[in-house]
């Protein structure tokens, strides 16, 4: 008789902090997908699968946790953002949700905490491992950890529903952007979950730019920082005009140059492997997706 499978995910216990007071201008950025977690036991971070090969990318006591299967508008990403409104709706969505009262953003940089009531705040993330930038991939949470620090468990649908991660998408804040490393299980509890967003038209879907039948043009980055769509799609886009393109002309032959960075490997609704460059149609200046991003399942980047 086989063996069960063993627990996929590790109870991390530790505090979130998203203002440093010393120096509030060299503080984390938080935003709706992205938060610094500083673990009560950082070796437990060494214990967790590399899922590209890369190291834990430690940062003073702490370490920047990726949501794991969402994806939110940009608040900045390379000096370039998309639809602030819901950008920033999606991050203060986060922060309200993981505890904090009375976020003050700087004037001149609405990215960065200069006030905040209490920081940092107890939390735990329930981990998956480390993704490709070495961030932490997993559920974050606050209350009562449902295991020991550093113990395993198995994620049922009842704990992710309890998942900031999963209120997001409910709100219609995050799009679900699945990895092959989530269980399928939950991956499509989360795809049910952003199905009734969509179908209720909530958040980001009341005013979704670029998606299944529904075509911008975008000639420019300009073009695309105001739209509301698949910030993966919008973050290739961003990069390309940065090179000094100009319209959409050459963006499919650039995807396909870079297979890790540009051109993820990825799994259509069907089961077919298939890559970027197949999720999406180009006509002109005119950019649709051919399927909805959390129909999709996405290889992590290969190790070096």
């Amino acid at each position: 008789m086989a063996a069960p499978f063993k627990p996929r995910y590790t109870v991390i216990h530790g505090q979130y902090r998203i203002h440093r007071a010393d120096n509030p201008r060299q503080g984390p950025q938080p935003d709706g997908d992205t938060v610094r977690f500083e673990p009560n036991n950082l070796q437990l971070l060494n214990t967790l699968p590399r899922f590209s090969g890369r190291p834990p990318d430690i940062r003073s006591l702490g370490i920047n946790v990726r949501y794991e299967c969402i994806d939110t508008l940009e608040t900045h990403f390379e000096q370039a953002h998309q639809n602030s409104a819901f950008g920033f709706a999606a991050r203060d969505k986060n922060l309200a949700m993981l505890g904090y009262t009375n976020v003050v953003f700087l004037p001149d940089d609405p990215n960065i905490v200069a006030t905040v009531d209490t920081d940092p705040l107890p939390g735990f993330v329930i981990a998956n491992g480390i993704e490709a930038n070495g961030r932490l991939l997993g559920l974050t949470y606050t209350g009562q950890p449902p295991a020991g620090d550093g113990e395993r468990i198995f994620v049922d649908e009842n704990i992710l529903d309890q998942s900031v991660n999963a209120k997001l998408v409910q709100a219609g804040l995050a799009y679900v952007e699945p990895y092959d490393t989530m269980p399928i299980s939950l991956i499509n509890h989360m795809r049910t979950i952003i199905g009734t967003a969509r179908k209720g038209g909530i958040g980001i879907f009341t005013a979704e730019g670029v998606g299944v039948g529904k075509a911008a043009t975008i000639a420019s980055l300009d073009d695309a920082q105001g739209l509301v769509m698949w910030p993966k799609l919008f973050r290739r886009l961003t990069t390309f005009f940065h090179t000094g393109m100009l319209g959409l002309a050459g963006f499919d032959a650039w995807v396909r140059q870079d297979p890790v960075k540009r051109d993820d490997t990825l799994r259509l609704p069907d089961g077919e492997k298939a890559n970027m460059h197949d999720t999406y149609e180009i006509s002109g200046n005119q950019l649709s997706l051919r399927y909805n991003p959390e129909d999709l399942i996405i290889a992590p980047d290969p190790a070096p």
